[in-house]
């Protein structure tokens, strides 16, 4: 019983904080055989500063926005966003298409928190 409970406790130590510092922005953007583009790209609260530490997706780059529009930074290629520092606000990405090879993207970025 005492292996046990030390067991959860260590999992919940383990766990616990790697999980709680961090935030994901997702969107997907599909343009076939549409007469307009389907971007599905939700606003996301930071409520910390963060850093990109991983982008998964997001083939041909993405375009990072702040909830009323404005574009706050553009990456041809997704891993140059990793390192990228971002303030506490309300965010939202849109993955780039490269429409004569891929016209549906999907991305999540990944965001550590402090």
């Amino acid at each position: 019983m005492r292996k046990l409970a030390l067991l959860v406790m260590a999992a919940l130590f383990i766990s616990g904080p790697a999980l709680a510092g961090i935030e994901k922005i997702k969107a997907l953007h599909d343009d076939h055989e549409r007469p307009r583009p389907l971007i599905k790209a939700p606003v996301t609260t930071l409520d910390a500063p963060g850093e990109i530490f991983a982008v998964i997706g997001g083939d041909y780059g993405f375009v990072l926005f702040d909830a009323g529009g404005a574009e706050l930074a553009a990456f041809d290629d997704s891993q140059d966003a990793v390192g990228f520092a971002i303030k506490p606000g309300r965010y939202k990405v849109i993955p780039n298409i490269e429409g004569d090879v891929h016209h549906h993207q999907f991305i999540e970025v990944l965001i550590k928190t402090h």
